[in-house]
């Protein structure tokens, strides 16, 4: 099944890690604060658990995504690449 998970982290650190977490199980950033990708239930499962032992003041969602809404998508403007990034953005 395929997820979006966004969050709104305040500390730099704690962002950071998270985010490197989330490309860790192999999801794609496509949003500063936005990856999506898919993900078994084990995997989910385990990923969530790791989240919840980080984020205690802030927020994460993760929303499922079926084939035929992530298909539907509409994208306005520039799409993210992180690989265009030429310096760290804290965001």
């Amino acid at each position: 099944m395929r997820y979006l998970v966004i969050y709104d982290i305040t500390d730099n650190g704690l962002r950071a890690r998270v985010a490197e977490v989330l490309k860790d199980y192999g999801l794609a950033r496509i949003q500063k604060s936005a990856f999506v990708g898919s993900l078994s239930r084990s995997m989910l499962s385990s990923l969530v658990s790791e989240l919840r032992s980080m984020i205690v003041d802030d927020n994460l969602k993760i929303f499922p995504l079926c084939d035929p809404d992530f298909r539907a998508m509409i994208s306005v403007g520039k799409e993210y690449r992180e690989e265009d990034k030429d310096v760290v953005v804290f965001y």
